[in-house]
């Protein structure tokens, strides 16, 4: 059959392996994970943001679910809505409400490589704000793809695209560089790493981010918890641009049955 071994090749490079899921971040996260291998994934999360102004008081308080599905093998679904309570700068504060939703398809699975390229399109619905979140376009539609590479105790990820839908501040293009690596020996005890957003649609368009998200499943709680401290740059000093993110999430079962079998060695060990 012609191009027999060339399609061999291609679905032995796309077969899944055994291994624990790549690191996510918090601010430029993916719609589901870039490296799932089949359909069924399923994610809750529970975010909020809180960031303040350089001068004149100015905050935004953030808070609201979102949910990530992964119906079929490459097509991934997103839905999140949030309330913002915001105060300009001189101004009283006033209460906002927003919807985003997305969509991603996974353009190329080498797992062999830990190397994952994904195409995403989101579109978002807000009151006017002072300001966007880092890693968020203030711009009703935006387009990305991402890429993620994992060697050893490190993953690379890494993002490009455009926003539309409303004049950006600067230029409407938008990209990330991002590395994360697990604490101690093991993917299963968590991860921390750094982000590093470019938005020229936001009026603050660079920003550095610090990731922490330790498991705490092993003390029964029934979700993980990812802290990020973020700092805004090149915006007016009246805009909020500097703040904390906290996110709850429900592991997916991928990471669920990754982490079981990660303390199962552990647990025969010190049985009697």
């Amino acid at each position: 059959m012609p191009g027999g071994p060339l399609l061999l090749l291609l679905l032995a490079a796309e077969a899944a392996q055994d291994r624990p899921p790549i690191p996510e971040p918090i601010l430029v996260e993916s719609i589901t994970d870039i490296d799932a291998p089949a359909a069924g994934e399923v994610e809750l999360e529970l975010n909020s943001s809180y960031l303040r102004s350089r001068r004149g008081g100015a905050y935004e308080l953030q808070l609201g679910p979102e949910i990530e599905w992964l119906p079929f093998d490459r097509l991934g679904m997103m839905l999140e809505v949030s309330g913002a309570r915001e105060a300009a700068a001189g101004e009283a504060a006033a209460n906002h409400f927003g919807a985003a939703a997305g969509l991603s398809w996974k353009v190329l699975h080498l797992f062999e490589h830990d190397f994952h390229v994904q195409a995403e399109a989101r579109g978002r619905y807000s009151a006017e704000r002072s300001a966007s979140e880092p890693g968020e376009s203030s711009s009703p539609l935006s387009f990305d793809l991402q890429a993620a590479l994992r060697a050893g105790r490190w993953t690379m990820r890494s993002s490009i695209g455009v926003s539309i839908g409303r004049a950006p501040a600067h230029v409407p293009l938008r990209g990330s560089a991002v590395v994360l690596t697990p604490f101690g020996s093991s993917a299963s005890h968590g991860f921390w790493g750094l982000e590093a957003t470019a938005d020229g649609a936001n009026a603050a368009p660079l920003a550095l981010a610090l990731d922490l998200v330790p498991d705490l499943t092993p003390a029964g709680l029934p979700f993980r918890v990812g802290l990020v401290g973020s700092y805004a740059f090149g915006g007016p000093a009246t805009v909020p641009s500097w703040g904390g993110f906290l996110r709850l999430f429900v592991e997916s079962e991928r990471e669920n049955e990754h982490d079981r079998r990660e303390r199962a060695p552990s647990d025969t060990a010190t049985s009697p």
